[in-house]
């Protein structure tokens, strides 16, 4: 305890439990060019690339159809199940279920990344430093991780804490689906809490309403940067976006391109 107050630890996993509407909210594949630029760039060939916290396969699987061989890995087996229904025979993929902060492989790993901003699940300093000393024990020398973690802008945390309008979307069964979204800050522990309510209508007619949480840590460019050397990473690049634009105030989402030391 510190500052007067318990640190929070525990992960909040509700949003993942119907993998299969995970995906109709998650579809996009913008970070993935800039992922296989770097596949290429290091000249993977033979070589095992891991994805951490993979979920259902959304960035493994097209890895897969570009010819390399993944190793996807998450604590979530509903998840991981999800993702092995998509490749039934494929011999170029693993699904392991492990937890991140004792990740253990057979192969050193020469590139490693984390999207979705799966970074922001680890809520305290002693599972940011535990997670990273993970990825640091399965990497090869020289590897490459990569992540991305959402920028603590004011805008950002001072979000409405009174529920707020999202998007509509089309669920797995064909239904309408209103999606609201209310959330509070912690600036002790940097971290936002989130509640998202899910309105689901059967030709107009309100028919079910469901309540997820999830809490995700920020943290700021220069706290990043001496966590990485910390655990025994260079810091390569911060950048913008997936487009590798250079950092900036007007950024949602930092990029992080970091080098496992000697």
């Amino acid at each position: 305890m510190k500052w007067g107050i318990s640190l929070q630890k525990k992960w909040s996993l509700s949003e993942y439990e119907n993998p299969k509407r995970y995906d109709i909210e998650n579809k996009s594949l913008s970070d993935f060019p800039f992922l296989l630029s770097w596949a290429q760039k290091l000249h993977i060939q033979n070589e095992w690339i891991l994805d951490i916290a993979c979920g259902t396969g959304r960035v493994t699987i097209p890895f897969i159809e570009n010819g390399y061989q993944m190793i996807g890995v998450d604590i979530h087996e509903g998840m991981l199940a999800e993702a092995k229904k998509k490749t039934t025979d494929c011999k170029k993929v693993k699904w392991l279920q492990q937890d991140c902060l004792q990740l253990s492989m057979n192969e050193a790993i020469p590139f490693a990344f984390m999207v979705g901003h799966g970074f922001q699940h680890f809520l305290t300093n002693t599972d940011q430093n535990k997670l990273l000393t993970s990825i640091h024990h399965v990497l090869a020398e020289n590897g490459i991780f990569i992540f991305d973690t959402r920028f603590p802008s004011k805008e950002e945390l001072i979000q409405p804490s009174t529920e707020e309008y999202w998007t509509t979307i089309s669920d797995e069964k064909g239904r309408k689906c209103d999606l609201y979204t209310e959330m509070t800050y912690d600036s002790i522990q940097q971290i936002q809490h989130y509640i998202t309510t899910r309105k689901f209508y059967d030709e107009d007619a309100l028919v079910e309403e469901l309540k997820t949480t999830i809490d995700l840590r920020y943290t700021y460019p220069q706290e990043l940067e001496r966590l990485l050397v910390a655990n025994g990473f260079e810091l390569l690049h911060i950048y913008n976006d997936w487009e590798g634009n250079e950092l900036g105030e007007d950024c949602y989402s930092m990029v992080v391109v970091c080098r496992k030391k000697k």
